[in-house]
């Protein structure tokens, strides 16, 4: 409360609980889905929700359509985790080789050859072709 206060007079906040009903105004004034408030322990989650562009009945190719893939191949959840990073890196158009992997995780070589193997395993990516020896982009689903 204190602290509050204390921001209250700096004017880093300008008022005591008009958060909430601004975040929810803002979602509006964009023609977003309301936020969703979750209270767990000490604690609170937001959940703030964007637009999808869905157009023409097309499904949005997201790395969630990928686990079904992952968990067939058996795949461990470090791999699937560090596949996500290069998937939001690189995203569904982008080629890709071992450099950008080990660049995206900041790992060696050897690293980036066993995650590159994890996606073939899993039939994630395909092979490029007309840019060099090594490339591939994430197939599309």
């Amino acid at each position: 409360m204190v602290l509050v206060e204390a921001f209250h007079y700096m004017r880093i906040v300008e008022a005591w609980g008009t958060g909430m009903p601004r975040i929810i105004n803002r979602c509006k004034e964009y023609g977003l889905p309301e936020p969703a408030f979750e209270e767990f322990g000490d604690g609170f989650k937001v959940t703030m929700f964007r637009k999808v562009s869905n157009t023409l009945g097309k499904v949005s190719n997201t790395f969630d359509n990928y686990l079904p893939l992952f968990k067939e191949a058996e795949i461990t959840t470090k791999f699937v985790e560090n596949i996500g990073y290069i998937f939001k890196e690189v995203g569904v158009e982008k080629p890709f080789g071992q450099a950008n992997i080990m660049r995206c995780l900041g790992g060696a070589k050897s690293k980036a050859m066993n995650i590159m193997n994890a996606m073939k395993a899993a039939k994630v990516i395909e092979k490029v072709t007309g840019l060099g020896a090594g490339k591939y982009k994430f197939t599309k689903l």
